[in-house]
């Protein structure tokens, strides 16, 4: 089977179905399927799809489709999407927050989802998120608010 299409709708499906930790698992998969791939092949097809590597919350990483963080954010919960916070710092209305590489989104998307009125919004790169604090918010406000969302974080934020 050479058929691209089918090729990335194969690669959704087997993402959806299983818990992948690595390209080679997934590349084993697709050759078993029939699908004659390189391992550059899948890595263009992944990049096309937007897959993402993402912490488990069990100390792994699994593949997952854009669509799936919301998903995945839900199943872990605020706990663990935080596992890789390492500190916050502020400069005027913004704020930047450092994660270990690859969680940002994770991190992002659980400070978006607990709606804390004092952040208007997340940025997200690879190791670090950039949000912008609401006029008439202060930083000790977040860092309150962040404290009160997610408790575990206090050695941190203080």
């Amino acid at each position: 089977m050479d058929n691209k299409s089918q090729r990335l709708t194969e690669i959704k499906k087997i993402i959806h179905s299983g818990h992948l930790t690595s390209q080679e698992e997934l590349l084993n998969q697709l050759i078993s399927k029939g699908f004659q791939i390189t391992q550059a092949t899948l890595s263009r097809d992944l990049k096309q799809l937007k897959v993402a590597k993402m912490p488990d919350g069990e100390g792994s990483y699994r593949y997952v489709l854009p669509n799936d963080l919301t998903i995945m954010h839900t199943s872990i919960g605020n706990k663990q999407t935080m596992d890789g916070f390492l500190s916050v710092e502020f400069a005027a209305n913004m704020g930047v927050i450092k994660t270990v590489p690859a969680f940002t989104q994770m991190v992002a998307s659980a400070i978006d989802s607990v709606e804390i009125p004092a952040i208007i919004g997340t940025l997200a790169g690879n190791d670090t998120i950039l949000f912008v604090i609401r006029e008439g918010y202060t930083s000790v406000e977040v860092r309150q608010a962040m404290i009160k969302e997610f408790p575990d974080l206090i050695d941190k934020l203080l």
